[in-house]
């Protein structure tokens, strides 16, 4: 399983989406994008955050390795957007396209659920039993419970405890871009179903009403079917 490299500051992904073109390599533009990371000492470091951001928001998620800025769809949800608009959605993308920031979700999720602070030394005990490779664990949980306290998800307490902040709210234009890329990343599938949404992924997100969404935006965005027990959208 790939880790999670590099704890990762909203206004970073945003401030580089912002500086690149599509059609660009990246490493032209480096200077520039390097400025923009001034919490971080050293080239090498910066050089490997863009690399994390190139991953998860510049590149085509099936070529992550790609030297060109790609037109994609989180980097066309979030490009001449205003920032506080785009917060949920960057880090909805993070989570549906980073497998390990999944399984660090559904025990973050006990945590929540029980409305208790997080002790870092015993998630990461668990992590261990999820991931079996510790030094991918260790690693990339250290840096998802700081990305998640720059995000203002959490609050670091000390150096091992963290507590709950509000959950992010989400308004009916980044619902609708959360959906599709739930279909796009998590499903690979247009069909979605409201009920069956995993609760590890949007525990962290104040979402309007899903389903009021779902009809007032059938035969537009998707085709929505209702039924007992069924809540289906099908995008176009």
């Amino acid at each position: 399983m790939k880790g999670f490299d590099r704890p990762l500051k909203p206004d970073w992904i945003y401030k580089i989406i912002q500086e690149v073109e599509v059609g660009e390599r990246v490493y032209e533009r480096r200077e520039k994008l390097y400025d923009i990371l001034v919490e971080l000492d050293g080239k090498t470091g910066k050089r490997k955050v863009i690399t994390v951001i190139g991953r998860y928001y510049l590149k085509s998620f099936d070529k992550p390795k790609g030297k060109k800025v790609k037109s994609n769809l989180v980097f066309n949800m979030i490009k001449d957007k205003p920032y506080e608009e785009t917060i949920s959605v960057m880090l909805f993308n993070l989570l549906v396209k980073a497998p390990v920031l999944q399984k660090f979700s559904e025990q973050l999720l006990n945590y929540h659920n029980r409305n208790e602070d997080i002790n870092s030394d015993y998630l990461r005990k668990k992590s261990y039993e999820m991931i079996g490779e510790r030094d991918i664990a260790a690693r990339s949980l250290r840096n998802f419970l700081s990305t998640l306290v720059d995000f203002e998800i959490l609050k670091e307490e000390d150096n091992k405890n963290y507590s709950w902040n509000d959950e992010l709210k989400v308004n009916e234009e980044n619902a609708i871009n959360i959906l599709k890329l739930y279909s796009e990343y998590y499903l690979n599938s247009p069909q979605i179903s409201l009920y069956d949404l995993p609760e590890s992924l949007f525990f962290y997100f104040e979402m309007p009403d899903l389903q009021q969404l779902a009809n007032k935006y059938n035969n537009d965005l998707w085709q929505y079917t209702r039924r007992v027990n069924t809540s289906l959208i099908t995008f176009r």
